[in-house]
């Protein structure tokens, strides 16, 4: 009786055994396998936005983080009429947000890695890239089926070319880093604009660029304040834009361009403040190659010397305040000229933000 016991004992262990090696075996080649499985339906989620073909080059699990990364992504124009993609990014780092967790939220995180975003003017809508319709957010939440609290950008690009005029033209943003935050947890109780997001970036080459931007995202309606900063951004970068498009050849100056804008119930208030320094054209005749685009170039310069403050490194400025509803924006366009003047003839404008802007202001806005 004891040896019955012990056998079946035996071959209890023994069948315990040959399932556990079994599972290890199936889960270790599900594990193995997962990746492909999960590119798969990148790649079939990515095509399903229209006009669009994307493509992944490779997957890999962070299954101990609840993350996954998508390597070499594409977003390219059916067409095949755009040279470049509209979007791509060297890796995207999809994962549960374990921060949240902490306030007792479920949310998601995405970071970004080198993304790089190019708008494409061309004679054609074919040869065109402006962008692309609202589907991409469906496509987001089929990637990562949890609500996005955290958004970073990590080294970013965003161009715009045109291939086709003379000449071609490049403007751009580079080294962008950026990030949002609290786009999905009201943290903060006492505090309307709960969520943040920061971005700073290189402006034409030469230039900085920051923004600053409390906002409740939750709201339907744009509810937000914005401070915008753009210092040093040399004029001379954007001479083939120039030339493309307002046949003036640049050969120097700075542009710096301060922003503040509060909003709520479907109004906002502020103001843009342009500062151009020492802008200089090429006015010779032979350079312009024709008397239209030689009279254009003179005008210009002739016109910026005029307005420009002497005493204040030459300096052309204005203040053009902004308001109204968001379906119906207005601006102050005797106010802006008064600055203007103002600027050129009485006291520079200060190169900075007035900082003098609050949510509170938009109720100041006249109603339409």
């Amino acid at each position: 009786m004891a040896a019955n016991l012990s056998l079946n004992k035996y071959f209890r262990k023994k069948r315990i055994f040959k399932i556990a090696i079994i599972l290890i075996i199936g889960l270790s080649a599900f594990r193995i396998y997962l990746p492909t499985i999960v590119l798969h339906f990148v790649n079939r989620e990515l095509n399903k936005i229209p006009g669009y073909k994307g493509h992944v080059d490779d997957i890999s699990l962070s299954l101990w983080r609840c993350a996954y990364q998508i390597k070499g992504l594409s977003l390219d124009k059916y067409t095949g009429e755009v040279p470049v993609p509209f979007f791509s990014a060297k890796k995207m780092d999809l994962s549960l947000e374990w921060k949240a967790l902490f306030h007792g939220f479920i949310s998601g995180e995405i970071i970004f890695y080198n993304p790089k975003i190019n708008f494409v003017n061309g004679p054609t809508e074919s040869s065109s890239q402006t962008g692309i319709d609202k589907s991409w957010i469906q496509v987001v939440k089929a990637l990562i089926p949890l609500h996005i609290n955290r958004v970073d950008i990590k080294d970013g690009e965003i161009h715009y070319m045109d291939f086709y005029s003379v000449p071609k033209v490049d403007v751009f943003l580079s080294d962008i880093e950026a990030s949002a935050t609290n786009l999905r947890n009201k943290v903060s109780k006492d505090s309307m604009l709960s969520s943040a997001i920061k971005v700073s970036a290189t402006c034409f080459q030469t230039g900085s660029l920051s923004i600053d931007m409390a906002l409740d995202p939750l709201n339907p309606l744009p509810t937000f304040e914005l401070k915008e900063k753009m210092n040093h951004a040399s004029l001379a970068s954007l001479s083939d834009f120039g030339q493309a498009y307002f046949k003036v050849n640049i050969n120097g100056g700075d542009f710096e361009l301060y922003t503040e804008i509060a909003a709520k119930d479907g109004s906002f208030i502020g103001y843009t403040k342009p500062i151009f320094h020492d802008i200089k054209l090429n006015t010779n005749y032979k350079d312009n190659k024709t008397i239209w685009r030689w009279l254009v170039a003179n005008s210009t310069q002739l016109i910026a010397n005029i307005f420009s403050n002497p005493s204040y490194n030459k300096q052309l400025a204005t203040r053009i305040p902004i308001y109204g509803k968001f379906n119906k924006p207005q601006s102050d366009k005797w106010a802006a000229v008064g600055s203007l003047l103002r600027n050129a003839f009485i006291e520079a404008l200060t190169p900075s933000l007035d900082s003098t802007l609050h949510i509170s202001d938009v109720d100041k806005v006249t109603p339409n």
